[in-house]
């Protein structure tokens, strides 16, 4: 159902409430029952909101129907557990659960990144990859010096039998005290690890992971010690840019995700 769908029922049904209050007063007179019966219709009705479908963001009648409002106002307010149990599946629920789980960690503190931040950002080839990405829901860590954040990234399907790939999933960005180069890490393909049998001339040896070296660091033994912590893990991209490790996961964010990269942060920091 489309959003503009949403608010039309919304504002008949209401439309039908007061009729029937006005029925109902017509009835019943100026009875005490009939006073606490309008006072809690009232109260009813000033709870009453419409969640936009695709955004999430919870919205008054009055601003659905002006159009005037900004998604990330609501960005910080975490979701009922009644209203995610009206999401359509369970990996938009997953997802929800996951969100209210960061706000509601004291350790996470609500904080937007500057455009500074955006430009080192628009630097990592985690994300410049993409053809394009935006962010949501940031925080400051405050048990080590990082944030989080959701990357909402796109892929333009470029033939005609490609489809467009966009979804939200979850980074984390973890601020380093030392220089560490610059290195791309992925999982590998299948393909990869059989070739990697015959012939390999990767300075680090990884099960899991094909690294690409764009800079090296003098600073070998502690970067081999933190891709010890992180190479058994399965489905990530990591990213270390100058004294900057970037983790991200690579599908739709989930809770299981959150608290994995969650374990190897707190385990670098």
């Amino acid at each position: 159902m489309a959003f503009g769908e949403i608010v039309f029922y919304t504002v008949i049904g209401l439309f039908v409430f007061y009729v029937f209050s006005k029925l109902h007063r017509f009835i019943f007179k100026g009875t005490n029952e009939e006073q606490e019966y309008h006072k809690k219709l009232k109260e009813s009705l000033a709870d009453e909101f419409i969640i936009d479908p695709e955004t999430g963001a919870k919205l008054t009648l009055e601003q659905a129907e002006s159009g005037h409002w900004i998604a990330h106002d609501n960005e910080f307010n975490t979701i009922s557990e009644y209203e995610i149990d009206k999401l359509f599946t369970e990996e938009q629920k997953n997802a929800e659960r996951g969100i209210n789980y960061l706000k509601e960690q004291i350790e996470y503190r609500k904080q937007n990144l500057n455009d500074h931040q955006i430009q080192i950002l628009e630097k990592t080839k985690i994300l410049s990859k993409y053809d394009d990405w935006s962010y949501s829901n940031s925080f400051k860590i405050t048990y080590c010096d990082g944030f989080i954040f959701l990357p909402a990234v796109r892929l333009n399907g470029h033939s005609y039998y490609e489809n467009d790939y966009h979804e939200s999933q979850i980074m984390f960005w973890l601020k380093l005290n030392i220089d560490l180069g610059h290195y791309y890490l992925r999982e590998k393909s299948k393909t990869e690890k059989i070739f990697e049998l015959i012939n390999s001339d990767d300075n680090f040896k990884l099960n899991n992971y094909e690294l690409f070296t764009f800079k090296k660091t003098e600073n070998i033994i502690l970067l081999t010690n933190i891709l010890k912590k992180i190479e058994n893990e399965k489905g990530l991209e990591i990213e270390f840019f100058e004294n900057n490790l970037f983790i991200k996961n690579t599908k739709f964010i989930n809770t299981v995700d959150i608290f994995r990269i969650e374990n190897i942060v707190k385990n670098i920091c």
